[in-house]
């Protein structure tokens, strides 16, 4: 864009450590006018037969209650007058609502930030992506796919830390473990576990996240086992009370970084990391990150780290200070400004 935009709708889910909530703060930081349109919350008001409704919406979309929240969106829109939308992930926007939208308002400027494995992408996402001024796909290997699938025009725009959710303030907490993980059950994850309760059984290990209880039956990973999602706060303080924090990256996300990645940093915490190569260069091995090539590797690497304090704390501190620096989502938005 020639100029900063005056006023900005981000559209999508703005539950709990959600990237739309860390992305209005960065809206907000760089003193643009901000309004969210919660599309799923508007879903749920139009959906009919209760929780049972709401349940068979979320796997088989209804396509009336999709177009009456859509409806919502295009009339807050022309009520609000932004001159900039910006859009996340799988949220059911339609390829209707866009092109009413453009209609409507032809100087006004479409973003999509996609932050997710295209494993996940909807049929309907894919037919919006002609609308889109720009995506803004989290992943560089992902740029090529979008352009084939016709996007107009695609910039990798990594995702990235929120110091308003995961910068702590005030005194740190006292390490209450060895070896953390904060997130859901992966049977990738879960085999890292165990190699590390085989050769290293003298490791304090805790595990917090959904599902763990529900599909492992391994005896050291229910004791490791702390509870479900941790948010914001909670969550931070938590990366903070663990000497090596794991980041054991969805294997459908490779080569691209998650959003722990960046969580961990702004903690404060030591990344220990599964092999990340769109970043590996920026965030080197030794410097401000850790990386293990596989479940082999990782327990020589944490009895390593553990006999090693100093290192660890210099590396920690180093990785914050860089994605301070460089890697939160006010440079992001900066970057999507840039592209536009």
């Amino acid at each position: 864009m020639s100029t900063r935009p005056r006023h900005v709708l981000l559209v999508g889910s703005f539950a709990p450590a959600a990237l739309e909530r860390s992305y209005r703060h960065a809206f907000l930081d760089a003193r643009v006018e901000t309004t969210c349109f919660d599309l799923p919350a508007a879903l749920r008001g139009y959906c009919r037969l209760g929780a049972l409704g709401r349940t068979f919406n979320r796997f088989v979309p209804v396509d009336p209650w999709t177009i009456k929240a859509n409806r919502e969106l295009v009339v807050l829109a022309r009520r609000t007058a932004p001159d900039l939308i910006v859009v996340f992930g799988q949220n059911r926007v339609s390829s209707g609502a866009l092109a009413q939208l453009r209609a409507m308002m032809p100087s006004l400027q479409l973003v999509l930030v996609w932050p997710d494995t295209l494993v996940n992408m909807s049929a309907a996402t894919q037919a919006s992506l002609p609308h889109y001024d720009l995506v803004a796909t989290y992943g560089r290997s992902t740029v090529p796919v979008f352009e084939r699938l016709g996007a107009q025009r695609v910039a990798w725009i990594p995702l990235a830390a929120d110091p308003h959710m995961h910068l702590l303030r005030g005194e740190r907490p006292a390490f209450t473990c060895d070896v953390g993980f904060i997130g859901q059950w992966r049977p990738e994850r879960e085999a890292a576990f165990l190699g590390i309760f085989e050769q290293c059984p003298d490791a304090v290990v805790r595990i917090w996240g959904p599902d763990w209880k529900r599909r492992s039956r391994n005896a050291g990973i229910r004791r490791a086992w702390q509870g479900g999602a941790l948010f914001e706060e909670a969550y931070a303080r938590t990366i903070a009370s663990c000497r090596l924090n794991l980041n054991i990256i969805d294997e459908t996300n490779y080569p691209a970084a998650n959003m722990r990645f960046f969580e961990v940093l702004c903690a404060g915490g030591l990344l220990v990391c599964s092999p990340c190569p769109e970043l590996d260069q920026e965030f080197v091995a030794g410097e401000t990150v850790f990386y293990y090539q596989g479940p082999a590797d990782l327990p020589v690497l944490v009895r390593q780290l553990l006999s090693e304090p100093d290192v660890g704390r210099a590396v920690a501190a180093a990785g914050h200070q860089k994605v301070l620096e460089r890697h939160t989502y006010l440079h992001r938005v900066s970057a999507i400004l840039d592209a536009l």
